[in-house]
């Protein structure tokens, strides 16, 4: 009983000592006034037994905001994650695309860029995009039969045509790369065309070649 009436004391005189602490001066105090409240408060403290002493004098300083906080070399850096229309997705998507299982497809062209940004660091997109322009032809050889002799006919491609060759080249040299699944083969194999290590800038070279060593049937008429 006893322990309880000395707690709810001690409870009563820290409210009036904190309210105490915090009254604004009156504006006719006098030195004596300042020095005999300083006293009151000393003498309630002996009485409770506290070593910390009241709360200061002055109002507590507010919080620090959490944005104010965290500084800007501690913040993520976001990942600019392209809109769903992009056409180069939308149609590495459906090249990928087997049996009519789109959302399938889909799942691997986002995972594609995820394994890329996790390989370099760097925005998945540009690297993606630039791939597929480094591995695309410029020009294809078609072949006509004219009797007995055949001319091969170089002629140059659409743009349409040229990214269809590149993502069809990079699909397939994706297969001999290391990983346990398609996504991660092919973001490898993205990687190898942009450091100049990969079949499908081989494939490019040998059409070149060909087309460059039957230029002279560019206006062959067949």
């Amino acid at each position: 009983m006893l322990a309880r009436l000395r707690s709810s004391a001690s409870v009563l005189a820290q409210r009036h000592t904190r309210t105490m602490a915090t009254l604004p001066p009156l504006p006719d105090s006098t030195p004596s006034d300042d020095a005999a409240l300083k006293k009151a408060a000393s003498t309630i403290n002996d009485l409770l037994g506290s070593s910390d002493g009241l709360l200061p004098m002055s109002a507590p300083a507010p919080p620090v905001p959490l944005l104010a906080r965290a500084s800007s070399s501690t913040l993520p850096a976001f990942v600019n994650i392209p809109p769903a229309q992009d056409p180069l997705l939308h149609y590495l998507t459906s090249t990928i695309m087997k049996h009519g299982r789109r959302q399938k497809a889909s799942r691997i062209t986002a995972r594609t860029l995820l394994y890329l940004h996790t390989f370099t660091r760097a925005e998945p997109l540009p690297l993606l995009r630039q791939a597929i322009l480094a591995a695309c032809p410029a020009v294809r050889t078609l072949n006509h039969k004219t009797g007995a002799k055949v001319i091969f006919k170089p002629v140059p491609l659409t743009e349409k045509q040229r990214v269809h060759y590149g993502v069809e080249w990079i699909l397939k040299a994706s297969n001999s790369k290391p990983g346990r699944n398609l996504e991660e083969r092919l973001a490898r194999e993205c990687i190898g065309v942009l450091n100049g290590e990969s079949d499908a800038l081989k494939w490019r070279d040998d059409m070149h070649k060909f087309a460059t060593v039957n230029r002279g049937n560019a206006g062959a008429r067949v």
